[in-house]
């Protein structure tokens, strides 16, 4: 009877170990699949981050789970132990990743939607890591499809566009102030004068617009003002 008890143990935990591996691949596919969306567009964190993310976040529920079964109960854990107590501080423990790729860079805020997926990738793998696989598909179907439908050019999502735009100008009275109205901007993020040797002052201006300027806007202005001499669009939030 001994014999067969100690059998039904290994069996039980030899499955375990098969059920943990497959948490940590399951894991780790549904953070290459949210990385790979965030990869395409070019974002902070890529494939890399939230592969390694979401399968740290399983093995750390794992180990809050199972990783103290040598102190009791060969399968379900020490009696009386808090299962939640190495998970509940990935929730917060995250945040240093995503601090990492908020930046605020001229008066526009970068990253902060990359950082939520972080979270939420971290989030799945700590559901996975759980056994709730049905669960982290689920959310992993749900927060590929939101990035990739909220960075449509919904008219319902459209808010505040901000413009980057950079040019060298040919200055002479007034232009500032036609700048300012073109763009219907205040103020410049960068403006550097530069004198020629035949006498001619231009200007390296930088600044941010919420105009929406297309390839062919951008010619007809460069075209109608001939104080313009070069006008690039740098980014588009």
């Amino acid at each position: 009877m001994m014999s067969l008890a100690i059998t039904s143990i290994e069996l039980d935990c030899s499955g375990l170990i098969y059920d943990m591996l497959l948490r940590m691949v399951i894991a780790a596919v549904c953070g290459f699949a949210i990385g790979y969306e965030r990869k395409v567009r070019s974002k902070e964190a890529g494939i890399r981050t939230h592969t390694i993310v979401c399968m740290a976040a399983a093995l750390m529920m794992i180990v809050s789970k199972y990783g103290f079964t040598d102190l009791g109960d060969s399968v379900n854990g020490i009696r009386g132990a808090d299962p939640a107590r190495i998970a509940a501080q990935i929730v917060s423990g995250i945040g240093f990743l995503g601090a990492g790729i908020i930046v605020y860079r001229r008066d526009i805020l970068h990253g902060l939607t990359t950082a939520a997926g972080v979270w939420t990738t971290a989030a799945i793998g700590m559901a996975i890591g759980a056994g709730m696989y049905i669960i982290g598909a689920v959310c992993t179907v749900i927060l590929i499809l939101l990035q990739i439908i909220l960075h449509r050019p919904l008219r319902i999502m459209k808010g505040r566009v901000v413009t980057t735009m950079r040019m060298t100008l040919k200055m002479s009275d007034g232009v500032v102030d036609k700048i300012k109205e073109i763009f219907n901007t205040q103020k410049f993020l960068k403006f550097k004068t530069n004198t020629l040797s035949d006498g001619t002052i231009t200007a390296d201006v930088e600044l941010i617009t919420e105009r929406i300027l297309s390839e062919d806007e951008i010619y007809r202005l460069t075209r109608d003002n001939d104080f313009i001499l070069v006008l690039e669009k740098t980014d588009e939030i």
